[in-house]
């Protein structure tokens, strides 16, 4: 499902960089797609969700690293990555996942631990 979501937000992003109006464009563009999809497959192709896809293919452009990364990390595990803006910090938060190796992601989101918190992630 992630590889799915990461190359919606690929081509969404690829579509929007078309245009000289991104800004005005990427709103309408995600707008449409979302009551499109919406309709045909249901709530996970909300707005919000769409820009997640989207996020999801900037911060993480090439697919060979997708690949890897999604194979060892769930959706839900990516969705609490893209918020974190310090490359250094998400590689780390990456490498602990990793680690861990857990599944339940509420671990680290909402009771993260020392180190997280000493790093401010």
């Amino acid at each position: 499902m992630s590889s799915l979501y990461w190359h919606i937000g690929k081509r969404i992003n690829e579509e929007v960089e078309k245009k000289n109006r991104a800004e005005v464009y990427g709103q309408e563009i995600v707008g449409n797609l979302c009551k499109e999809l919406s309709l045909e497959y249901g709530t996970a192709y909300s707005e919000k969700n769409l820009r997640r896809m989207m996020q999801f293919a900037k911060i993480f452009q090439d697919e060979k690293i997708v690949v890897s990364l999604i194979r060892q990390l769930s959706w839900t595990h990516i969705l609490a990555i893209i918020p974190i803006e310090d490359a250094l910090k998400r590689e780390f938060y990456i490498e602990l996942c990793k680690l861990q190796k857990t599944k339940n992601i509420s671990n680290y989101s909402k009771q993260k631990s020392p180190t997280l918190k000493l790093l401010n992630i």
